[in-house]
């Protein structure tokens, strides 16, 4: 396969593919495709085209391939950019359109890419009003997720960051319930302010860097001060933190996802902050990110989000809210892996956001069909599931068993190297971050009780339906990718392992890593 790929150039075509398919397609959709809705007898009624969810869903498909296709011409043994393109934008500011992969990044594009199909397919009843509109801003949200995996110029990667956030926006805001309008607005506002942030620097860093390239490789290189690297790396890092939710920048997230719709739960659960602080933030600053106050702060702050999100997640009875916690403990164990920085916990860290992509948003996708099912997704309205869809409840368990790390799931070796990583480090923080373990076993362990073993109410869960078709078939290939990674998960940790070892060597002895760091503590 490889061969034939190689065969039809597609090492140079591949990558732009990826980030302009889905603005093609989203145009498409919007313009061609068929709104299906519902008139006041509940029928659907056409206006004509082709169905906007299926073009739509074959437009994912498509990606997805292209991703299959990044994947197997990626070759483990090489370091450095792989199937890198430049194309030419903004000559006179030196900024390229600069799309390349390396180890870090590639595990995210192909999960990123497998994903959203099999989120838009469970999404398929959950949306029924303005398809056209609602596929199209799926598409171009698409296109700013793989854009921030992709992009090597800092501008360019900047609006991809910003191409993310109008998309759900809009997604939250128009086919969002319970309180959307004000979760969809305190989403920008979070958002937005950490993205100014970080454009500030970017000008900055452009400018330091003699105002002639916004290329990730130029800015590495150039001989920053510690205190520049202070003050840059608190707006690359905040508006990091926001995007992902970490503690204490979190409060947004459970009430945006609580109200989204479930495509647009699932993206939000994406970790692209995390990987944005591995890609940018840590090496662009290296004496910043290892400064023992600054790195202290985050990994102890890592420690809380583990067990404050944990505990929040056990105190919730809002299904997609209690996902939420658990993502946001998730993220504790991928930042502590980050700033562990160590070979076992930087692998760790990537591993983890590919499983956190996976088991979260295979947990949205199973509460958003009983929230189709019921209208509501509040623990105490089920009870005694597994008498009622035994499929829907095997799964339930397997997900929740992956979520809290199960061992033979995928959730169990990305943790285990973080904490393994972070013990030669900062034993004390690994020993206390394994307690988030504990707790992610007594709330996943409670909420499988009160939903599936709990007295059946007949009157309002006994005639419930189990999977059908199309749900059993996007599960299932959830339930492959978890076993599938928990059983190997070489193949990733074989393609992050040159990029990851990169990683430390440049931020521990690279040109910006001050030999004093132990003194670069005060910023005047």
């Amino acid at each position: 396969m490889r061969d034939l790929l190689l065969s039809v150039g597609a090492a140079s075509w591949v990558l732009p593919a990826m980030l302009c398919w889905p603005v093609v397609a989203a145009i498409v959709v919007r313009f061609a495709g068929r709104d299906m809705s519902r008139n006041e007898g509940g029928m659907e009624a056409p206006s004509g085209g082709p169905d906007a969810r299926t073009l739509t869903l074959a437009a994912l498909c498509i990606e997805a391939l292209l991703s299959l296709a990044v994947w197997v011409l990626y070759e483990p043994s090489v370091a450095g950019w792989q199937l890198r393109v430049d194309l030419p934008w903004l000559s006179d500011l030196g900024a390229t359109i600069s799309l390349g992969v390396d180890g870090l990044s590639l595990p995210m594009v192909v999960m990123t890419a497998l994903v959203l199909p099999l989120a838009f397919l469970g999404s398929w009843q959950n949306v029924r009003v303005r398809t056209p509109a609602f596929g199209a801003l799926a598409l171009m949200l698409t296109t700013g997720l793989i854009g921030v995996f992709l992009t090597l110029d800092l501008l360019a990667f900047y609006v991809a960051w910003e191409l993310m956030l109008i998309p759900t926006y809009f997604l939250i805001g128009v086919w969002g319930t319970n309180g959307q309008a004000r979760a969809s607005l305190r989403y920008v506002l979070f958002t937005l302010v950490g993205s100014l942030l970080m454009l500030v620097a970017i000008v900055s860093l452009w400018n330091v860097g003699g105002s002639t390239s916004f290329h990730l490789d130029h800015l590495m290189a150039q001989l920053l001060t510690p205190r520049t690297q202070l003050w840059m790396f608190g707006a690359f890092f905040l508006a990091f933190a926001v995007k992902s939710a970490l503690v204490p920048f979190h409060t947004w997230l459970p009430d945006a996802q609580g109200s989204a719709p479930t495509f647009a739960a699932v993206t939000l659960g994406m970790k692209v902050g995390a990987y944005a602080i591995l890609r940018f933030a840590i090496p662009l600053f290296p004496a910043a990110a290892m400064e023992p106050t600054i790195r202290g702060t985050i990994l102890v702050l890592s420690v809380i989000a583990i067990v404050y999100g944990a505990l929040l997640a056990m105190a919730q009875r809002d299904m997609k809210r209690m996902v939420s916690y658990i993502a946001i403990s998730h993220l504790g164990f991928i930042m502590l892996g980050c700033f562990a920085l160590t070979q076992q916990s930087v692998q760790g860290a990537v591993l983890s956001i590919v499983n956190s992509g996976i088991s979260t948003s295979a947990l949205f996708l199973l509460v958003g069909m009983l929230e189709d099912r019921r209208g509501t997704t509040d623990m105490a309205e089920f009870g005694g599931l597994a008498r009622v869809v035994p499929m829907f409840s095997v799964m339930l368990a397997l997900v929740m068993l992956s979520t809290i790390g199960l061992p033979g799931t995928n959730g169990f070796i990305g943790e285990f190297l973080v904490l393994v990583g972070t013990y030669a480090e900062r034993p004390v923080l690994a020993v206390i971050a394994t307690s988030g373990v504990i707790f992610a076993a007594a709330y996943g362990l409670r909420a499988l009780q009160r939903i599936l073993f709990e007295p059946l109410n007949t009157a309002t869960n006994g005639t419930l339906t189990d999977f059908t078709v199309r749900e059993g078939i996007l599960m299932a290939a959830f339930a492959v990718a978890i076993v599938a990674l928990g059983l190997r998960p070489q193949p990733v940790l074989a393609r992050s392992d040159r990029a990851s070892q990169g990683l430390i060597e440049s931020v521990r002895f690279g040109p910006n890593a001050a030999p004093s760091l132990p003194n670069v503590s005060v910023v005047r």
